[in-house]
């Protein structure tokens, strides 16, 4: 193996490394950027580490990384800017990769952002020869050697990434907000005095893709998910709250999807066994929808909401839940200020 290895032949180990840092590879893993309208995808208020890669087709598993960067704008406007003159100009017009015919370019856009990006964008630009930061105008796709074969050949810092890893673990620590399971009566608390008709599917269990029908298919708005022992139990552990612009039946369709991202794929595939997932809808939309939701993710940690690193706890803390009334007293959750903006929302 060079040294530095080219990025391109080692795709499949630098794809592996993402995936450790639980970045979502394949959100836009199957849209090719081939005009400035492609651009209006991505993330219009939120930036941070970024690669371009190439492929020769959208559904294909073969992928050269090109380019590695950080972006304090969102991923957007960065990308307008590499339209106008940078990595996207260079293949849009340009004709990079020079010898090399039918490869299209794509993205991944991570959650890191500030320091950390930039931690994880030297490791690998230290490690790797990305043909577009190094000046070359060609690509060699005669060979990828395999993320295994990678991992045992190739020196990789993992202290340096497992440090990166650690630290950003004991910033959502510092946090302090209550497990989500542990303030499911506090949660329902609210939702009653939010008038949310709690009750209505309480007592059933979401199965298989077949139960989803049941829900609205006209509307959307704010929901939670939660598990709970049996259909008849008064246990509720919160595990999920989100807000649905389309229906709520296309939202929990595409849970069910998503095996990144999907809830409900995750629970079906053994996550939190032993228990089964339930849902709330409420009337709740638009404003008042993301204000409520924004409520209870800074004042809950609820397990399967990624955090900023992109991670979801594996357990339930089902040792115990807190009574409503004890978190009223006990924690600063500011909820009778945010009843009055969700009555003026309304």
């Amino acid at each position: 193996m060079e040294t530095p290895p080219k990025a391109e032949k080692c795709g499949p180990f630098i794809q592996y490394v993402l995936d450790e840092l639980n970045c979502n590879v394949n959100l836009h893993d199957e849209e090719r950027i081939e005009s400035k309208e492609d651009l209006k995808k991505f993330s219009g208020h939120q930036g941070g580490l970024y690669l371009f890669y190439m492929k020769p087709d959208p559904q294909s598993d073969l992928r050269y990384p090109v380019y590695v960067g950080v972006t304090k704008q969102s991923f957007k406007e960065r990308f307008q800017r590499h339209a106008s003159s940078g990595v996207i100009q260079n293949v849009w017009e340009k004709g990079f990769p020079k010898d090399v015919c039918e490869l299209s370019l794509y993205a991944y856009c991570t959650h890191y952002h500030g320091s950390t990006a930039k931690r994880i964008k030297s490791i690998l630009l230290d490690t790797f020869d990305f043909a577009l930061k190094t000046g070359r105008d060609t690509i060699d796709t005669s060979e990828i050697y395999p993320a295994k074969w990678t991992k045992y050949n190739l020196q990789f810092p993992w202290d340096e990434l497992k440090k990166i890893a650690d630290e950003e673990d004991e910033e959502e620590k510092k946090r302090g907000a209550i497990p989500a399971e542990k303030g499911g009566p506090f949660i329902r608390f609210l939702l009653d005095e939010l008038n949310c008709n709690i009750d209505l599917y309480d007592k059933e269990e979401i199965r298989d893709a077949d139960d989803v029908k049941k829900f609205p298919a006209n509307y959307g708005g704010l929901y939670l998910l939660y598990m709970k022992p049996a259909s008849e139990s008064d246990l509720r552990y919160p595990i999920y709250v989100g807000v649905a612009n389309q229906s709520f039946k296309e939202r929990f369709l595409r849970h069910t999807e998503d095996k990144f991202n999907g809830i409900l794929h995750k629970i079906w595939s053994g996550q939190f066994t032993g228990l089964g997932v339930y849902a709330v809808c409420t009337h709740h939309q638009g404003p008042a929808a993301r204000t409520i939701k924004k409520l209870l993710l800074d004042s809950f940690d609820f397990p399967l909401k990624r955090n900023r690193r992109g991670r979801m706890r594996r357990e339930l803390d089902t040792s115990e839940q807190l009574p409503a009334e004890y978190v009223k007293d006990n924690y600063n959750i500011p909820w009778e200020e945010y009843l009055e903006r969700v009555t003026a929302q309304a």
